[in-house]
Formats: C-alpha cells, structure tokens, sequence
C-alpha cells in the first residue's frame, strides 16, 4: 500500500478496534493492513475463477482464515453440550469432518485440540476425540 492509496475513514466499536489491535500485534502487522488482509479475505469468494492470487498471499490469507477456527469449533462444542443436556443424553458428539481440519498444519491441528482437551478438562467432562475430525463428550458417568 502506498502513501497515494485513498483514505477511507470508518467509525468503529472500541472492542472492536481492541480485537483488531491485539490481532495486528500477534500477527506482528499494523492495525491497516490486519484490516486489509481480513477484508480482502471476505471478498477471496467472491474474485473471478480466472484469477489466481500469488501463492505468498495465499499462505497469508489462509493464516488469517485459520484464525476463526477455534471460535467455530468452541461454538460447536458448546452447542453439541447444551442440545444433548436439553435431550435428556449423557453425551454429545461434535463433528467437524467439514472443516477439513487435516488440512490444515500439524501443528495448528494439534495445538487445537490441545486447548479443547484442556478446556473440557477443566470443566470436568470426559471426552476422546477421533483425530481433528470429532470428538465424543461424556458429563453423565454412572
């Protein structure tokens, strides 16, 4: 981006702007151009077939895309747990066979599923997961 781009000025929710900060810093980038990758992201879907974007960027906007991943498999979770409680069931299973988290590094895939195992750990449930692609969560042991 250069200096003769257009400005564009935008309003935007203090927590908000905190997120953006905070993921500008891990992602050790200024606050502009973690809002230019993550918007240019949301238009990835929509750029002509015909196009294909460098394979540098690519790595980069598929790094900023990974980053919603954990948000998406918590939600799960949570639901997969609340749904089964309010069936009357002993345990839930989350599948996340879509999100083709195979794909995704090693070491990400695993670092997930750590944190996961960690936080249902933590909240007392039993759980075994069947690689990154589900887990079963048990809360009602005899």
């Amino acid at each position: 981006m250069s200096r003769t781009d257009p400005q564009f000025n935008l309003r935007i929710p203090e927590v908000l702007r905190d997120q953006v900060m905070a993921a500008a810093k891990e992602n050790g980038r200024s606050a502009t151009a973690e809002i230019l990758a993550r918007l240019e992201l949301s238009f990835l879907g929509e750029a002509s077939a015909e196009e294909l974007i460098p394979a540098g960027k690519a790595k980069q906007m598929s790094a900023i895309a990974r980053q919603s991943i954990p948000a998406t498999v918590k939600k799960r979770i949570v639901d997969s747990v609340n749904q089964a409680v309010s069936m009357g069931h002993a345990s839930a299973s989350v599948d996340f066979s879509d999100l083709n988290l195979e794909a995704i590094p090693e070491e990400d895939s695993s670092a997930l599923i750590d944190a996961f195992s960690e936080m249902l750990s933590d909240a007392g449930y039993e759980f075994e997961w069947d690689g990154p692609d589900s887990v079963w969560i048990g809360f009602d042991a005899a």
